[in-house]
């Protein structure tokens, strides 16, 4: 017995979606390798010279040094401990006043 036009519709549509599935299957395990292998290529380098960074402890916060370009680079929350950790007064301190809006508090002159 020969297939009507609607089977042979039904038996292309479902190989269709199967071929689609698992080329977006494919792509999905390629994308997730694609991630690793750059992490992998890019991790603790400096993204602006390239050069590996190297740990310094600032206060309670390790921050990542280029020894190449000396840029400095901060992961999340570390710029906030840092300035917390200053103190009133502080370069850090004075800094998040004024990118605030903020005058920085004048500390009296000796002498």
């Amino acid at each position: 017995m020969k297939p009507n036009k609607n089977e042979d519709e039904y038996i292309w549509v479902q190989e269709l979606q199967q071929r689609m599935a698992r080329l977006e299957k494919e792509q999905q395990a390629e994308s997730a390798a694609e991630k690793l292998r750059l992490k992998e290529a890019h991790w603790m380098h400096c993204p602006k010279c390239g050069q590996k960074l190297s740990p310094e402890k600032c206060g309670a916060v390790e921050i990542d040094v280029c020894p190449s370009c000396k840029g400095v680079w901060l992961d999340q929350g570390e710029l906030g401990t840092i300035v917390e950790s200053g103190g009133q007064g502080s370069f850090f301190q004075n800094c998040l006043q004024m990118l605030r809006g903020r005058q920085p508090s004048a500390k009296p002159r000796v002498g």
